[in-house]
């Protein structure tokens, strides 16, 4: 079986250490740094989705246009500061799995196949600024990436929280 994946991902050196792992390991690779970069005639098998692309760029949108081109494609969503919220979205989507960053190309490949094991660390207790991270990307998965929205939800100006956004990353 030929395994096409595709790695959405704006960081070219990690999408470049990533596609070297996949090719040595008998896939065929496609990157891309934003949606509209994605190939229209080419049906994946797997992929990996960093959430927020530089661009602007919302992953979870990719999740859904590659389910519905194939509804059996395997999707891993990469996130630089994981939340629940998003997760719980993703897995809404259609992605089979959510690994924070820095993830190997290992857990990538345990995470496709289900043999990921999740560590055994216990409840960690969140911080002022996790908590608000968090709910900032409950709202923007909530409005659709939409930052005008979400600033007015949050009561802020959109630039504050473009600002806030950018701390993040």
């Amino acid at each position: 079986m030929i395994k096409q994946i595709l790695i959405l991902e704006d960081d070219l050196r990690l999408a470049r250490g990533l596609k070297h792992e996949f090719e040595d390991n008998h896939y065929i690779v496609t990157i891309a740094d934003s949606i509209k970069d994605i190939p229209s005639n080419v049906t994946f098998t797997h992929a990996v989705i960093d959430l927020r692309l530089s661009n602007g760029d919302f992953g979870l949108d990719a999740i859904t246009q590659l389910k519905e081109k194939s509804s059996e494609i395997k999707i891993v969503v990469l996130s630089g500061y994981g939340s629940i919220t998003t997760a719980v979205e993703a897995v809404k989507r259609g992605a089979i799995d959510y690994l924070t960053k820095p993830a190997s190309f290992l857990d990538i490949e345990n995470a496709f196949t289900g043999k990921r094991v999740s560590p055994e660390t216990g409840l960690k207790r969140q911080s002022l600024s996790e908590v608000e991270h968090e709910y900032i990307d409950y709202l923007l998965t909530r409005n659709e990436g939409n930052i005008s929205k979400t600033a007015k939800d949050l009561g802020l100006h959109r630039q504050s929280l473009q600002r806030k956004l950018k701390k993040y990353t």
